[in-house]
């Protein structure tokens, strides 16, 4: 195709149209397969495994005695007071390895081990805030943390968090000025 030519400019347009529509057609289609596999209880998302877990010989989330201490620790330390930042350190200290083996912890890890119900039992799917419809499967696996402490994480969470969700999205309750800037 001759780019200087407008007619090869327009069939260039028509056929990047094209590509993008089969790109959403399919997208869609993933997406719709993924809902239908969480609603029949058949997504092999719920037996996924995360740090504190493991499979047993038929794929099932089974507690692994020794990361699950781990897990127990960071939910302690996080209600006794320590920030993650201090938990990290507080890890680091012992010498614990972080879910992939290094000797740091991401701060982002810790952060989502608090907030994964998975530890308590309970699978949710599909939780973004895009996605209008969640699925939850409760008893999915062995709980590792009772759900008593997983929501006192998550109020103890919502308490420490200088962001906000108001009508308009998110807002930061609290500006912090540095003694420069003020007048």
């Amino acid at each position: 195709m001759d780019t200087a030519n407008t007619d090869s400019d327009l069939m260039i347009s028509i056929i990047k149209s094209l590509a993008q529509a089969e790109n959403e057609s399919r997208s869609e289609n993933i997406r719709w397969g993924i809902k239908q596999s969480a609603v029949s209880g058949r997504s092999k998302l719920y037996d996924r495994k995360c740090y504190g877990y493991k499979h047993d010989t038929e794929r099932h989330l089974v507690i692994d005695e020794e990361t699950s201490k781990n897990v127990k620790l960071i939910f302690d330390l996080y209600l006794s007071g320590q920030s993650v930042l201090g938990i990290i350190k507080d890890l680091e200290r012992r010498k614990i390895p972080s879910p992939t083996g290094k000797e740091k912890w991401c701060k982002r890890t810790i952060d989502v081990m608090l907030s994964n119900e998975k530890y308590t039992g309970d699978v949710r799917l599909l939780k973004s805030r895009e996605s209008e419809t969640k699925y939850l499967s409760t008893d999915n696996n062995p709980a590792m943390i009772s759900k008593k402490i997983f929501e006192a994480v998550q109020i103890e969470k919502r308490k420490r968090s200088n962001v906000i969700r108001i009508e308009s999205g998110k807002q930061r309750k609290d500006r912090k000025y540095s003694s420069k800037m003020k007048l």
